[in-house]
């Protein structure tokens, strides 16, 4: 009898211990001055010295370098982890897992330090203008074909892993760019386009949920959970375009 409630007893216990929910893995994030001035030097030397405006341009224009030797350097020198954006989206996944008035404000303040040095515009310029030099310039083909890697591994970054809707659909915009041009499927345009679309159709609704809670808490996190779902929907949907490149 003793021995039947031992392993009743035995049982119970281990049925508990395999229901229990394992804690969060938080991965720390530590972002410094060096790192931030680091960032803002590589988009200083290498983003946004790949492109210029383009001189009486009414529209604001913009051509990537068509120097044959600086254009192989800011390709080589093309480096998505200098960007800070992984250690940014670590961050955010890190608040989703665990969040309290501690956590929340370290969270807050590593945002703002991330802040200090934003390339998503640089980025977007960068390799809109590279997209049309692919096409256009008289560049040797072992040029054009390591720009279009560039442009590609780019795009790909960001249909893996967790990232917000904005970092997908940047790169989405890329690959948009290639196809316009000619440099991958040209039909891939009009798909892109319909997904775009819908992306800002729900952007839009997000925003209007942001108007009615503006403020950063635990409880307003869900907004972003949602942003997450809607923008892993995205990066599948990209995949599926890579097939077609």
């Amino acid at each position: 009898m003793k021995i039947s409630l031992l392993l009743a007893l035995a049982f119970t216990v281990s049925c508990a211990q395999m229901t229990k929910k394992p804690e969060p893995k938080i991965e720390p994030v530590v972002v410094s001055d060096k790192d931030i001035q680091q960032c803002q030097e590589y988009q200083k030397n290498v983003l946004d010295r790949a492109y210029s405006e383009v001189k009486g341009s009414k529209n604001g224009e913009i051509e990537f370098i068509k120097d044959i030797k600086m254009a192989r350097g800011v390709l080589a020198g093309f480096d998505i982890n200098r960007s800070l954006v992984k250690p940014k989206s670590v961050l955010v996944q890190n608040i989703l897992k665990q969040c309290d008035e501690k956590t929340i404000k370290e969270f807050d303040d590593k945002y703002k330090a991330f802040g200090k040095c934003s390339v998503m515009f640089s980025e977007l310029n960068y390799f809109q203008s590279l997209a049309i030099a692919l096409n256009k310039y008289p560049w040797p083909i072992d040029l054009k074909l390591e720009g279009k890697k560039v442009a590609l591994d780019y795009v790909r970054y960001f249909s893996e892993g967790e990232f917000p809707l904005l970092n997908r659909l940047v790169a989405l915009s890329v690959l948009d760019e290639l196809s316009i041009n000619n440099v991958v499927n040209k039909e891939l345009h009009n798909d892109i386009k319909v997904l775009m679309q819908e992306s800002r159709t729900y952007v839009e609704g997000l925003r209007l949920k942001l108007n009615k809670d503006p403020g950063l808490s635990c409880d307003s996190l869900n907004i972003i959970r949602d942003e997450l779902s809607y923008s892993n929907l995205v990066s599948q949907k990209m995949k599926g375009f890579l097939t077609r490149i």
